[in-house]
This record gives structure tokens, C-alpha cells and sequence, in this order.
């Protein structure tokens, strides 16, 4: 097992002031399997620490929590970038029984993403009769000291539980442990939080960039260069997706970087970087690692230039790209996918389980991600979609934290 090198990383995660959830691009890492042979493992014909295989670089489990867990359920924390801390809330019960109040303190609703998400948690809490007593979002998505004064006004109104979408992990942790102390669980949806008092329900977006990228750096046969497409430099996912990706390329000493554009996680975006870097490399690449959400961008640059497509790392799939490449048969497609809706009610469910007293083991609730490539990708795609459409690919929502794999995580979990 290789020794982890990204020890700080975190400190400087947290500090970023913007989170992909606000553009529409933090569920790219979320969707998981509940069993790997269930996930289309790209890299599963590579040997183990050769290129194209995923690096096993353990889990940041400094107590030995995952210990408890299946084998396919700790999978998930390979080379997760927080440490795993024991829940405050694992022997803990509401003192109410029922008729609860939750708080939800999210972001502006910018994106598709953000809005489907937000407007999912207030229908599901409808649903479980729990009665929201503040909804708040700060104006802008970089709007970090007001989302926490909006934070500190919802602790003020005590409801029983606060939903959470973090701009910023690290400067929400004061918050969160007010919270905690207070005595209101918070659930942290997407973004991350090191801390104990939070239930943090996510994707390993590390993970997943070394599941796409070994696929992607073993469709081009170990060889060549390859193109970065960056998002938005110094946020969360950014520096994960770079870090997934490094891991993978040091694995690949005949594979070089040939160039980095940056597409700020918008497709069209990227699609005008990718065309003005191929405009002066007519010869093009033979693969490429983006961040997330930009492939459909990145795949039409290579087309408007009149290349040939090479093997792109799919990570935050669309439905138009997954289109074109099941049109495509001999495309090596390798992505992930973004089950919105499932995220957001698992969120509820999560938080349903923490008032009832099933007493979450963890502060982590990471999912496996969903890896779509050949071996699944016509299952999974709807012969009506467009080969333009934008439209996230959501794969098979399902998969996301499945009701068996959920009650891993509490001690006392409902039947």
C-alpha cells in the first residue's frame, strides 16, 4: 500500500471560498456502488501498480473506524482526503418523537443543480412531516461570512436538525461545533466538513478522478500525452480532481502532460480553451483529464477543429456525451455520474436517522463512485437523448448509498 503524501491538503481545501455545488458540479463525484463488482472498474485489466490501474492508498482512518465496515464499503475512503472521526451523534436521540424542525442553510440557487438539490431536501422533509424553519442562502456563491451569519441566525431559531451546503469547509467548522454544542445535529450535503459535529454526506471525488483517469490513461495504451482541462483553480474539487489525477499519472511514466486550459467547470467554456489550444497543437493529444462537467464541452472542441476524439475522462457526465459515445462503438468512453435527486433524499434519510436515534458511527458518509463505461454505458442511455444534451447523466440513482449499505453506518439501524 502506498503511504499517503496529502497531509494538509485539507487546510487548504477549506479555505477555497467557492464550492463546485454552487455551479452545479459537486454531485459529479456522488453517485457509488454498494459492491465493487457492481462498478465498472475501467483499470480492473491493469495490474496493480502499473498504469491504468487505480493506486491503493489506504484510508485517512487514524482510529481504525472503518474497521467496523464491510470491505466493500471502505473501499469508498481510498485515498479520501479528510480524516475519519468518531460521530458526536452515535449514541445521541432527539429528545422529541416526531414532529421535528429542520433549518436548511444552502446556497443561491445559480445552477440547475443547487435548485434541484434544495427543492428535493424541502419536498422530502415535507414528505416526513418535519416543518422548515428557515431557509436561507447568501446572495453569492462566494459569499462566505454571510452564509455563516446566516448559519448562526438559523442556530438561533434551535430547530432539531440544520441542513447544510457549505461554501467553504473550513471556515464552517466553528459553526458547525456551535451547532453541535447546542445540541442540532448538522447535515453537510456534498461539501465536506472535518468535524465531528457534522455528518458529511459525499462522494470521494479523489476516488473518482483516479477511477476515470486510470480508464482514460489506459485507453491510450500507457503512452502519449494527454491535455488538462482544469475547472476553477484553488477550490475543492479541483485540487481533489488534481490530485486523483496525479496519483494515477505517477503510475504512467510514458504518459506526459502536453498542456493545461481552463474551463472554470463550464462546458462552453472549456470548449473555446480546448479549440485555442488545438488551433496552436494541430496535431491534438491522445487523451484528456478534466475536472468535471466540461467533456461534453471538451468532445466538441476536437469535433469544430475536425480531430479525431481521443479518449476523455467523462468525469460529471452528461447524457449528450454518454449519447455520442453508445452512437460510437468503438469510442473508449470512460465517466461518472450525478444522481441529484438520490443525494439529496439520502441527505434527509440520513438526518431522519440521526434524530431517531440510530447513532451515525462516523462524521464521513462516503459512496463509492459510479464508473460508466463500456460494459455498461447502453444499459444506462436512453436512445431519445441528443448527443447535444447537457443534461447530467445520473446513471443508476439506486446505487447511491442503497438502503443495505446505509445501515452500516449507524449503530442501531432501523429495520
Amino acid at each position: 500500500m502506498k503511504k499517503r503524501t496529502n497531509v494538509g491538503r485539507p487546510a487548504l481545501i477549506g479555505t477555497a471560498v467557492v464550492t463546485l455545488a454552487a455551479l452545479g458540479l459537486a454531485g459529479c463525484s456522488a453517485a457509488g456502488s454498494p459492491d465493487a463488482d457492481q462498478v465498472a472498474q475501467p483499470a480492473a485489466s491493469a495490474a496493480a501498480g502499473q498504469c491504468g490501474s487505480v493506486p491503493d492508498l489506504g484510508a485517512n482512518d487514524p482510529d481504525g473506524l472503518l474497521k467496523e465496515f464491510s470491505p466493500e464499503t471502505a473501499a469508498a475512503y481510498n485515498a479520501y482526503p479528510l480524516p475519519i472521526k468518531k460521530s458526536v451523534w452515535a449514541d445521541w436521540k432527539s429528545e422529541k418523537d416526531g414532529k421535528y424542525t429542520a433549518a436548511i442553510v444552502g446556497m443561491p440557487p445559480a445552477s440547475a443543480f443547487v435548485n434541484v438539490m434544495l427543492d428535493t431536501v424541502r419536498k422530502e422533509l415535507a414528505a416526513a412531516d418535519v416543518e422548515i424553519v428557515a431557509d436561507l442562502a447568501p446572495d453569492d456563491p462566494t459569499n462566505v461570512p454571510l452564509q455563516l451569519q446566516q448559519f448562526s441566525q438559523a442556530v438561533a431559531l434551535k430547530p432539531d436538525i440544520i441542513f447544510f451546503i457549505p461554501l467553504a469547509g473550513e471556515p464552517s467548522v466553528d459553526a458547525v461545533k456551535a451547532a453541535g454544542e447546542a445540541g442540532i445535529p448538522v447535515v453537510s450535503m456534498q461539501s465536506i466538513v472535518d468535524s465531528e459535529y457534522a455528518v458529511s454526506v459525499t462522494g470521494n471525488s479523489v476516488l473518482q478522478a483516479m477511477n476515470v483517469g486510470a480508464g482514460t490513461l489506459s485507453a491510450i495504451g500507457g503512452k502519449g500525452n494527454v491535455l488538462r482541462v482544469t475547472g476553477i483553480p484553488g477550490i475543492s474539487n479541483e485540487l481533489y480532481a488534481e490530485e486523483g489525477f496525479q496519483n494515477v499519472l505517477e503510475l504512467c511514466p510514458d504518459v506526459s502532460v502536453a498542456g493545461e486550459v481552463t474551463g472554470f467547470f463550464e462546458a462552453t467554456t472549456a470548449q473555446t480553451a480546448t479549440l485555442q489550444y488545438l488551433a496552436t497543437n494541430p496535431a491534438g493529444v491522445d487523451g484528456v483529464l478534466q475536472s468535471g462537467t466540461m467533456g461534453l464541452g471538451v468532445l466538441n472542441a476536437f469535433h469544430e477543429s475536425g480531430l479525431e476524439a481521443p479518449p476523455i475522462a467523462d468525469i460529471g457526465a452528461t447524457q449528450g456525451f454518454a449519447s455520442w459515445a453508445a452512437q460510437n462503438a468503438d469510442y473508449p468512453y470512460v465517466g461518472s455520474t450525478t444522481p441529484t435527486v438520490r443525494q439529496s433524499q439520502v441527505a434527509v434519510d440520513i438526518g431522519l436517522r440521526i434524530l431517531k436515534g440510530e447513532g451515525p458511527k462516523i462524521n464521513q458518509f462516503v459512496n463509492n463512485p459510479f464508473v460508466v463505461d463500456r460494459s455498461n454505458l447502453k444499459d444506462l442511455v436512453d436512445p431519445a437523448w441528443k448527443t447535444t444534451d447537457s443534461m447530467d447523466l445520473a446513471g443508476d440513482p439506486e446505487m447511491f448509498f442503497p438502503d443495505e449499505v446505509l445501515k452500516e453506518y449507524f449503530n442501531n439501524p432501523s429495520s
